[in-house]
């Protein structure tokens, strides 16, 4: 079963400013390999994150959440690690 992926309008903006090589990658990493399942593939976050997961992609991470019963996968925010965790989701 494939996972349907939508990106959060923070998330859109978040790819923009990547630029546009590394937003591509992006996109596609997750378009392709993540949606097939993001929950094993990804790590579950705790804290204020709690519910929520990371994939990580280098320096990059995606913050996303998982809707089972709607079989979506809803992507909040990307960016550099050192970074994204401060921005919140």
């Amino acid at each position: 079963m494939s996972y349907k992926i939508f990106w959060h309008q923070e998330a859109l903006e978040d790819l923009k400013r990547l630029g546009k090589a590394e937003g591509l990658r992006i996109v596609d990493k997750m378009e392709s390999y993540l949606s097939a399942s993001p929950k094993q593939l990804g790590k579950a976050l705790t804290g204020k994150f709690k519910g929520l997961f990371r994939y990580r992609m280098g320096k990059y991470r995606v913050i996303y959440t998982v809707k089972e019963e709607a079989v979506t996968v809803l992507v909040l925010r990307v960016g550099k690690r050192d970074e994204i965790y401060r921005l919140g989701a």
